[in-house]
């Protein structure tokens, strides 16, 4: 984005759909969506208010994300990806296609996605993004599929996103050198810039944080992207809520029987001992996130402005 005129230009605006059935929304994501619960709602109304503040009239997205980025699960299938590419490029949306981490048999499932969206790459004569949140796909890709371009999904980078801390780290009193280490990302630094350079590397991933990015201080070749109104706070195989009807002694233990509960539940955790923390935090599926709030939303917009290349990523609902 870059000021004018009183308002914020954006550079690329991308809607991140994890389902055929929420396809529509990647064109208007403000709209009245029955898909959406009360939180995501809720989420909904408070980002496209404060994108207004800051930005003036809605924009059509430029892109679609399709996929899940957070369960091996949640892997779309060949015929549901074709789908959401066709659909993107019926309406001009530009296509991302988002990878989850993967153990072996869902591994197994991606060759035949990733075989036909570099077939496409090539037919279409224009390039295809691929997210990935798993070293072991960063290299399958690099090494096999080289016309695709790689973003480097937000779990492959480390940064403090826990809520119960983070708040202490946005704080001005807080210790300079403490603030600065929890506002950077490693992958920014000149030893992971070479290893990317040995890739096809397209773009960086990354929560808008509590305690802000300091991302801008830095000279990146690779596009920026932020992800919007739910930052993930954790991820991992156990599934809270695959495991929720398993007996005690059988929770956690090898994979959940999957169901796709975490499209029907959604559970809101809370500290007793930290009764006034800011941000709320839900689990959905394998995945505990954070809300953002408008501070969070009107800061990372802003920041945008200064950026000299990036993107914001809206997710409509939770994104699992």
């Amino acid at each position: 984005m870059k000021r004018k005129e009183g308002a914020y230009i954006m550079k690329e605006f991308a809607v991140a759909i994890q389902s055929l059935r929420d396809l529509e929304l990647s064109r208007q994501p403000w709209s009245a969506c029955t898909h959406l619960n009360e939180i995501e709602r809720n989420m909904q109304t408070m980002f496209f208010s404060v994108w207004e503040q800051m930005c003036g009239a809605r924009r059509q997205p430029d892109r679609l994300y399709f996929g899940s980025e957070f369960c091996q699960y949640r892997l779309p299938s060949l015929t549901a990806v074709k789908q959401a590419l066709a659909y993107s490029q019926e309406h001009g949306l530009a296509f991302t296609f988002v990878i989850p981490y993967v153990h072996t048999v869902k591994f197994e499932a991606l060759p035949e996605i990733l075989v036909y969206l570099q077939t496409m790459a090539v037919k279409e004569e224009r390039p295809l993004e691929v997210v990935v949140n798993d070293w072991g796909v960063y290299h399958h890709i690099r090494k096999h599929f080289p016309v695709l371009h790689i973003v480097i999904g937000r779990l492959l980078n480390r940064t403090i996103r826990d809520p119960r801390v983070a708040d202490y780290y946005a704080d001005e009193n807080a210790p300079t050198d403490a603030r600065r280490v929890f506002a950077g990302s490693g992958l920014l630094s000149e030893w992971f810039g070479r290893f990317l350079q040995e890739g096809n590397v397209a773009g960086l991933e990354f929560d808008e944080l509590i305690q802000e990015h300091a991302l801008l201080e830095y000279s990146s070749p690779y596009m920026l992207s932020f992800h919007f109104p739910f930052g993930c706070v954790a991820s991992g195989s156990a599934c809270m809520v695959g495991f929720m009807e398993a007996e005690k002694k059988d929770k956690f233990r090898g994979d959940p029987n999957c169901r796709q509960q975490c499209q029907r539940y959604t559970f809101e955790l809370k500290n007793r001992h930290i009764p006034d923390m800011r941000h709320r935090i839900f689990q959905k599926g394998n995945t505990a996130f954070y809300t953002h709030n408008r501070d969070i939303v009107k800061r990372g917009l802003a920041n945008m402005a200064k950026a000299e290349s990036g993107r914001v990523v809206y997710s409509p609902r939770i994104p699992v």
